[in-house]
């Protein structure tokens, strides 16, 4: 099996069409600053302060493009200092998302379902899924191979057909990992 790269994803903020346009303005065009591996996804230059039950905010940069649904996703540590005792969920399911008020530009949102933890999530195309005998929502382990290898249990296969294969990390996982260079993982057994 050939390594996996392992990407340390930032938290950030997901908009919908209409937060967007009530945090930055009708009309406001989003700044591209970077594209994203899941083809049509973008890293944007605008950020929005997130607030949680603390009343501390946080910077965060938008993903694009707009969503059907606005929400953040942040580290287990972002999510305590926002005030939040919170548990993983799998990226994007907000059934157990907390309130949080977003402020941009232009103005402010409520979100009654925001802020999420995501899992670790195992990237891949149908292909890769089905060379690998993985399939989406299936919970997998993996090994970290760094100076001194460990095992990563509890990740989420995601798949999709623009997707590549890269395992994706919080900032959380690679401070308690010690990964501070890029490294790989392997597909555990």
């Amino acid at each position: 099996m050939r390594p996996i790269s392992v990407d340390i994803i930032p938290s950030r903020v997901y908009l919908s069409e209409k937060d967007q346009i009530a945090l930055f303005g009708s009309g406001y065009a989003m700044t591209i600053v970077g594209d994203l591996s899941p083809t049509g996804q973008y890293v944007c230059e605008e950020t929005v302060e997130v607030f949680g039950k603390l009343k501390r905010g946080l910077k965060l940069r938008v993903l694009g493009p707009v969503w059907e649904q606005s929400h953040v996703e942040v580290s287990s540590v972002e999510a305590a200092y926002l005030g939040f005792d919170q548990k993983e969920v799998k990226s994007g399911d907000l059934a157990q998302a907390k309130s949080c008020r977003l402020v941009g530009p232009n103005g402010e949102v409520e979100l009654t379902q925001g802020v999420i933890v995501p899992k670790p999530n195992l990237l891949c195309n149908p292909q890769e899924a089905e060379e690998m005998y993985i399939k989406n929502g299936q919970h997998i382990s993996m090994e970290i191979l760094t100076q001194t290898p460990q095992v990563l249990d509890n990740i989420v296969v995601r798949v999709h057909p623009t997707f590549q294969l890269r395992l994706e990390l919080s900032a959380d996982y690679a401070r308690e990992l010690w990964i501070t260079k890029s490294v790989h993982a392997r597909l555990q057994d």
